[in-house]
Formats: C-alpha cells, sequence, structure tokens
C-alpha cells in the first residue's frame, strides 16, 4: 500500500485530461479525485453524478462515504473499521482534488 499501482497513475492522468477537455460541473473534479482515491486503494467503487446527488442527504464527506460503504459495501466492515476506512478515502480524495485543482489552473 506504500506504492500506488500503475492502474491509479494512469487513472490520475485521465482524471485529469477529463477535467481539462470539458466545461467542468461543480462535482466533477470532486468525482475524479473520489475515484482516483478508490482506485489507488484498491476498492471497487466509481462514483457518479448520481450517486454523489444520492449521497448529498448526508452532512459532510465523511459521513457521506460512510453511507455508501453501508449500503452497498457492508462487507467491508469485517476487515476495517468504518472510521479509519472513511477517513483514509477522504485523506486520499482530498489530495487528489489538489493536486487536480493544481492542474487545471496550469
Amino acid at each position: 500500500m506504500n506504492h500506488a499501482p500503475l492502474e491509479s497513475r494512469v487513472s490520475t492522468r485521465n482524471a485529469r485530461a477529463a477535467i481539462a477537455d470539458r466545461e467542468d460541473h461543480p462535482d466533477d473534479a470532486h468525482l475524479s479525485a473520489y475515484n482516483a482515491a478508490f482506485s489507488e486503494l484498491g476498492l471497487r467503487f466509481r462514483w457518479d453524478r448520481a450517486t454523489l446527488d444520492l449521497l448529498k442527504e448526508f452532512n459532510g464527506e465523511l459521513a457521506r462515504i460512510t453511507a455508501y460503504i453501508e449500503r452497498y459495501h457492508s462487507h467491508l466492515h469485517r476487515a476495517y473499521d468504518a472510521d479509519f476506512l472513511a477517513q483514509l478515502i477522504l485523506h486520499r480524495k482530498t489530495q487528489y482534488y489538489s493536486e487536480f485543482g493544481a492542474a487545471a489552473s496550469e
């Protein structure tokens, strides 16, 4: 887990290109960052706008991530503490979001 898999790096480049190539929806950079984080962490989740819209009933990103895992991937609670996993995902998502923002402004 110390090294990002090649797939994650490719996903990062693709996400940056996608952000630069189209008119941005306010959630697109967040979705790209979430999906890059999921990929890097080996999680087979992929969020789209519809998923994010569904989760907006929860206040805050940690609550959204936790709710998603509880609803759709509850088996992960057998191996991971829910709070730990949600915080790990959010930490990586935040790092990717910062990278994408820096790349978009270049």
